[in-house]
């Protein structure tokens, strides 16, 4: 069966499918449409990754599509998730790829559910009539995705801090994440870990900020990493802590401890999935919040890590 699943979106949009596609994979040949950069670590788990901002896709959007049509072929299932109200999306989908069975889905579970994310995509598949199982796809994505495709971790010896997301309205202040690092710093259990402050494109307002007043706990500053680099320094963090970004949700599926402050967006819905997670709602950025991420970063260290 060869099946075309498209899902543009941000980087967390897209690991929120990688456990169904995992569970997939092996019983279809997949050709994935969706962005940059959560598209390279698509990759390696289907038979096809295709940038959605190439050419050819933009005629999904057509008001009269016309030849030629998607950049695929061979196609005989098509799931997208996609907002499609007047069902034009469908429609044109069912032009350019007319022998295929075509469904297309709200890209996420109605808001206030209770309903995770990627369950919520996986049992998309599941009622379009493909061979995915929800419950053990939960299991996949809970044991860590990522994790039991890679050799033994190097020495994990960092404490890494993303202190960005998307938005700024689900950060924290960058004063009070720099404050809780050094008190991360001074905790005797914690005191060996270099302390790394990652930031990515969206963070680019604060790397000044950090260059200036990191450097007296010593922490080292890495900006925007490469695919590779990014995973290697994840998996050498002994605690991870962020906001409801890519980031965060690609250190929990790599079994990286992961403390993760949630703000604005729904932890219910986009919770990290990983072995280890430590979810913070709702809290004042304050003393009682940094004395607890102490408490649950020294209980890593003794419980968690491998």
């Amino acid at each position: 069966m060869n099946i075309l699943i498209i899902r543009p979106g941000a980087l967390g949009d897209t690991l929120m499918l990688l456990p169904a596609l995992v569970d997939l994979a092996a019983r279809a040949a997949i050709t994935f449409a969706g962005r940059q950069p959560g598209l390279e670590f698509v990759r390696e788990y289907v038979y096809q990754a295709m940038d959605f901002e190439g050419p050819g896709w933009h005629r999904l959007f057509m008001e009269r599509p016309e030849e030629p049509g998607l950049p695929v072929s061979g196609i005989d299932f098509v799931v997208a998730f996609f907002s499609d109200e007047d069902g034009s999306l469908r429609h044109n989908l069912k032009t350019f790829v007319p022998n295929a069975e075509v469904h297309v889905f709200p890209s996420f579970p109605p808001k206030g559910g209770k309903v995770h994310v990627a369950r919520y995509l996986s049992e998309c598949l599941r009622s379009a009539g493909l061979p995915v199982d929800p419950q053990k796809v939960w299991e996949i994505a809970r044991k860590g995705t990522l994790r039991k495709d890679l050799r033994a971790p190097p020495a994990r010896d960092k404490i890494v801090l993303h202190p960005g997301s998307g938005d700024e309205k689900k950060n924290y202040p960058p004063d009070f994440l720099l404050r809780l690092l050094g008190s991360l710093c001074r905790e005797p259990a914690l005191q060996e870990l270099r302390p790394v402050v990652l930031l990515g494109p969206a963070e680019n307002s604060l790397c000044q900020y950090f260059k200036e007043n990191a450097s007296s706990i010593k922490a080292e500053i890495r900006t925007c990493p490469a695919k590779d680099l990014l995973t290697r320094l994840l998996r050498e963090a002994a605690i991870y802590l962020g906001h409801d970004s890519g980031a965060t949700h690609l250190a929990a599926m790599l079994g990286t401890p992961t403390v993760v402050f949630f703000k604005r967006t729904d932890a219910d819905q986009w919770r990290p999935l990983g072995p280890y997670v430590r979810v913070f709602k709702n809290r004042e950025a304050g003393p009682e919040l940094i004395k607890e991420v102490l408490s649950t970063c020294s209980t890593f260290l003794l419980s968690c890590l491998e």
